[in-house]
């Protein structure tokens, strides 16, 4: 019995030492980005309001796609009552679309992608797309924190088409990965990425 606490105890110890050398990096090692390079779309994930989508803007008016896909977000239970109270409201993503035709992005490059759950759904429909479409490449933007997982899904994906993803982090993504234990939120969005992570690598979670 000794024995085994005396080899737990060793784990433990080596386990913590480990944790306590890569933790300052947790949140920049989240952060995988691939180099820009002209491409068929600009396929936005679904999450942020502007963050994500201002980046796509940019990325268009830039000239790297001549298209821009923005995935609509699920409403509240309150859109359905005001719905059926006959009230005229703006949706967030009539607000996005708003917002990028201001910003130089002509209504006929914006195209609207369905509701989708997660990382995973948002990939498959994704793939669908670049095939029926024939893209070759695609530029997929997200959160900072979010990319190496996107990445892993849309990659994996993608694999077995003639496309291929770049990988794009929103330049209005201020969370500072460096640091990332010192903001709430970006310590919370570190901790969920992380334990998603890990479990699309155990293969229970997208």
């Amino acid at each position: 019995m000794k024995r085994y606490l005396i080899r737990f105890a060793a784990l433990a110890a080596l386990f913590l030492a480990i944790a306590a050398v890569t933790a300052p990096r947790l949140g920049a090692w989240l952060v995988v980005e691939n180099p820009l390079e002209k491409a068929d779309a600009i396929f936005v994930l679904g999450g942020t309001m502007f963050e994500r989508p201002l980046e796509a803007v940019d990325l268009f008016n830039e000239g790297w796609a001549p298209r821009l896909l923005l995935v609509r977000q699920f409403g509240d239970d309150g859109e359905a009552e005001l719905q059926r109270r006959g009230v005229s409201f703006q949706r967030e993503i009539d607000i996005q679309i708003d917002v990028l035709r201001q910003l130089g992005v002509p209504a006929a490059a914006i195209d609207i992608v369905d509701e989708q759950d997660s990382t995973k759904d948002e990939a498959n429909i994704l793939r669908e797309l670049a095939i029926a479409r024939k893209w070759s490449r695609v530029i997929v933007v997200t959160s900072k924190q979010h990319t190496r997982r996107a990445g892993l899904a849309i990659h994996g994906r993608l694999a077995t088409t003639n496309t291929r993803a770049i990988i794009r982090a929103s330049r209005y993504d201020t969370s500072d990965v460096d640091y990332w234990w010192r903001d709430r939120g970006t310590l919370r969005f570190t901790l969920f990425e992380t334990q998603r992570l890990i479990a699309y690598w155990l293969g229970v979670a997208d």
